[in-house]
C-alpha cells in the first residue's frame, strides 16, 4: 500500500498540468470568445482567487471567514476611487487598492482573531454587512448605490488589457501566482505553525507561540490574496457598486468554495467554473435556475463532502476499504475451536 503514495502524487501533478493546459487552450477552442472569456473564464478566475483566500484560512488556520468578499470589495473600491475620483493612473490605483484591501483584512483580524468557530464566522459576516451599509450611503467616497464607473482597462504598451484574450491570460497568471504563493506559505515554517495552532492552540501557546499574532498574520495574508481577486474583479466589471459586497455575493463565494472543495486550494477554480456555468445556462433549462443551483449544492454536500476536488480521494479510500476487506476474506482468521482437538492430543501424549 505504501509504494502507491508517490505514484499517486505524480499523477496529481500530471492532472494539474492537464488542467493548466486546458485553461491556456480555452480561448482558442470556444466558439464565441467574446461571451465565454468574460462570463465564464475571467469571472471564474476572480471568484476562484477570492474563494482561495477563504479556503486558505479554513484549511490551514481552521477559521471560516465570510469577510473575504468584503475585503475584495474594499480593494476594488480603492482602485475605483483612485482612477475615477482622483484621476490617478493604473500603476498608482492598483497598489493602493491592494494596500487598502490588505489593511482592511488587518482590521478584521484585530477584531476577530481572538474568536473561533461560529463566533469568528458571525463577526466577519457582521463586518461585511457594516461595510455594505456604509458603501451604500457614502456618496463622497463610493458614490452610494450608483457606484464608481467607468473603470477602464489600460493599454500597457506591449500588453493591452482591453483585448479580452490578453486580459484573460493576465487573470490566469495572477490566479496561478496566488495558488503557488498559498502553497509556498503553507509549506513554510509559518504555515506549519498555523497548522499546529489549528489543531491545538493551547499546546502551541504552551510551546511559546503567540497564537493570536499568527492568526492575525494569516488573516492579513488571506486578505492580500482576496485583494488581488478584487483588482481583477473591478477591471472585469469596469465598475464597482455595493452589490459587489452584498450578502448574495458573499454566499456566492461560499458556494464556490464548498462545491470545489473547502479544503482544496486548486479545487475552488473547479467550483467557480461550475457556478458560472450554472449562473449563465441554468435559466435556459428551467425558470427556477436558483433552485437548480441549490440542488447542485446539496448534492455535492451529500455525495462529495470534500467537494469536486475531493472525489478522487473519496474513490481511492473506497477502493482501499474494498481491497482491505478482500484481503481479510482471502485470509480468514483461524477458528480457535478448530485447534482444540490438536491441543488435547498433545496434552495426552505428554501425560503418557
Amino acid at each position: 500500500m505504501t509504494p502507491q503514495r508517490p505514484r499517486l502524487a505524480r499523477f496529481a501533478w500530471i492532472g494539474w498540468v492537464v488542467v493548466l493546459g486546458i485553461a491556456i487552450a480555452f480561448p482558442y477552442v470556444v466558439d464565441r470568445p467574446r461571451f465565454w472569456l468574460p462570463n465564464i473564464g475571467v469571472r471564474s478566475l476572480w471568484l476562484g482567487i477570492i474563494a482561495m483566500s477563504l479556503v486558505f484560512l479554513n484549511r490551514y488556520v481552521g477559521l471560516l471567514s465570510l469577510a473575504q468578499v468584503t475585503i475584495a470589495g474594499v480593494s476594488a473600491y480603492g482602485v475605483g476611487y483612485m482612477m475615477v475620483t482622483q484621476d490617478q493612473p493604473f500603476f498608482v490605483a492598483v497598489p493602493v487598492g491592494i494596500l487598502v484591501g490588505t489593511l482592511a483584512g488587518l482590521v478584521v483580524a484585530l477584531i476577530a482573531a481572538r474568536t473561533k468557530a461560529i463566533y469568528f464566522l458571525m463577526i466577519t459576516l457582521a463586518l461585511g454587512q457594516v461595510f455594505f451599509s456604509w458603501a451604500s450611503q457614502a456618496v463622497e467616497v463610493t458614490n452610494a448605490r450608483r457606484g464608481l464607473a467607468p473603470i477602464t482597462k489600460p493599454h500597457l504598451g506591449i500588453v493591452n488589457l482591453n483585448d479580452i484574450t490578453t486580459f484573460y491570460f493576465t487573470a490566469l497568471l495572477l490566479a496561478v501566482c496566488c495558488y503557488l504563493l498559498c502553497r509556498y506559505v503553507a509549506a513554510s515554517s509559518f504555515g506549519l505553525a498555523l497548522q499546529g495552532i489549528r489543531d491545538s492552540p493551547e499546546r502551541m501557546a504552551a510551546l511559546g507561540y503567540r497564537v493570536n499574532r499568527y492568526r492575525v498574520a494569516a488573516i492579513t495574508f488571506a486578505a492580500f490574496i482576496a485583494s488581488i481577486g478584487g483588482v481583477v474583479l473591478v477591471f472585469d466589471r469596469a465598475q464597482i457598486d455595493p452589490d459587489v459586497v452584498s450578502l448574495g455575493s458573499t454566499l456566492d463565494v461560499l458556494v464556490v468554495a464548498v462545491i470545489g472543495g473547502i479544503g482544496s486550494l486548486g479545487g475552488v477554480f473547479v467550483g467557480a467554473i461550475v457556478f458560472t456555468l450554472l449562473d449563465n445556462f441554468a435559466q435556459d433549462l428551467t425558470d427556477r435556475y436558483m433552485t437548480l443551483t441549490g440542488v447542485v449544492f446539496i448534492l455535492v454536500l451529500l455525495f462529495a463532502p470534500a467537494g469536486i476536488a475531493g472525489i478522487g480521494q473519496q474513490v481511492r479510500r473506497a477502493l482501499d476499504r474494498r481491497r482491505t476487506s478482500a484481503d481479510v476474506s482471502d485470509h480468514p482468521q483461524q477458528d480457535p475451536s478448530a485447534s482444540q482437538p490438536a491441543v488435547e492430543a498433545i496434552t495426552k501424549g505428554k501425560q503418557q
